[in-house]
């Protein structure tokens, strides 16, 4: 079994949204619920798995576009480079939603 030379972008692409759908989970519970009764304690349970994970997926997928460039395939195309700065973004997307809570509570 071989794996396409497409999957490290859909690596990236797939840890862009998971990040995202964490993003929107953290601010649905910050913002619009009372963590203390609806789902404060599972969003950072959830965070715990979701942060490192999402992490790990996306040096695996690095890794991935970094052998295929030394294998000689055309790399980073727009569209690897595009994924590339939307993964990085999305991991700023928690930190930012947990920074507004923070400051929004003094």
């Amino acid at each position: 079994m071989t794996l396409s030379p497409r999957w490290p972008q859909l690596l990236l692409a797939a840890s862009a949204l998971l990040m995202a759908a964490l993003t929107a989970f953290a601010a649905r519970v910050l913002f619009a619920a009372h963590p203390e009764t609806e789902g404060g304690s599972t969003l950072f349970a959830i965070a715990i798995f979701v942060y490192p994970i999402t992490l790990i997926m996306q040096a695996v997928a690095i890794v991935g576009l970094v052998r295929l460039a030394k294998a000689g395939a055309d790399e980073p195309t727009k569209r690897t480079q595009g994924l590339i700065g939307l993964a990085f973004l999305s991991l700023a997307g928690p930190v930012l939603v947990f920074l507004a809570f923070a400051l929004m509570s003094r």
